[in-house]
């Protein structure tokens, strides 16, 4: 089905899954017991508005390099693209990057489609080599603890000496915690908060700005 999202006056119109209970009622066993393989991808998260938004915004992103990890339904590489950004859109599920293919081609001009985006499936657990990138994005990605330093690794290892990590999350212990550990592990973060509304139901969502700390090069 079909969703109308609107960001600060712009439209896009995201394909998205009609009915995730149904994604559910068919995963196989095996699949969840050797990953706990849930379909997160198939949702508009509120995080992913937020940082849709933020990339709008944004206004350095022309012709910067973008990664988006976790990529989903593709909203925020969209509005990255939408921007002016070139993005590398990444997931975990094929699934998802069918999708986020479909949402590229709905909502990006076709000239911006071959010049500006790429889609590659992507496990951030891996030590598979990316290649240097401007920005990281990624939405409702640090909700598991385990996934905190395999994020923090392709962050170290991708983003340029003068790259920006920006994950966003809702408003819960664990992000605040993966937030923590960066700055441990030798980054410079910005939190910031923010209020989105949606189908009359008001979300937090903490927005992180991750920098390779020059302190500590």
């Amino acid at each position: 089905m079909d969703e109308d999202v609107v960001l600060d006056s712009l439209s896009f119109t995201m394909l998205r899954v009609r009915d995730t209970n149904a994604l559910l009622r068919e995963l196989h066993p095996a699949a969840f017991a050797v990953d706990e393989r849930l379909p997160y991808w198939a949702e508009l998260w509120p995080s992913s508005l937020e940082l849709a938004r933020y990339c709008l915004n944004e206004h350095g992103l022309a012709d910067k390099r973008v990664l988006e990890i976790g990529c989903g339904l593709g909203l925020a590489g969209i509005a990255a693209a939408s921007a002016g950004a070139h993005v590398i859109f990444t997931d975990y599920e094929p699934d998802a990057l069918k999708f986020a293919r479909y949402n590229v081609l709905k909502n990006l001009p076709h000239d911006n489609i071959v010049s500006r985006v790429e889609f590659r499936l992507l496990d951030w657990r891996s030590d598979e080599n990316v290649e240097p990138v401007d920005m990281i994005i990624g939405a409702d990605v640090v909700y598991e603890r385990r996934n905190f330093f395999p994020i923090l690794n392709i962050a170290r290892r991708a983003l340029k000496s003068n790259g920006c990590g920006v994950f966003t999350d809702p408003d819960r212990s664990t992000g605040m915690s993966f937030f923590a550990l960066a700055e441990q592990e030798g980054f410079d973060v910005a939190l910031s908060s923010h209020s989105l509304l949606r189908a009359d139901k008001t979300s937090t969502i903490l927005l992180g700005e991750l920098r390779l700390s020059r302190q500590r090069a």
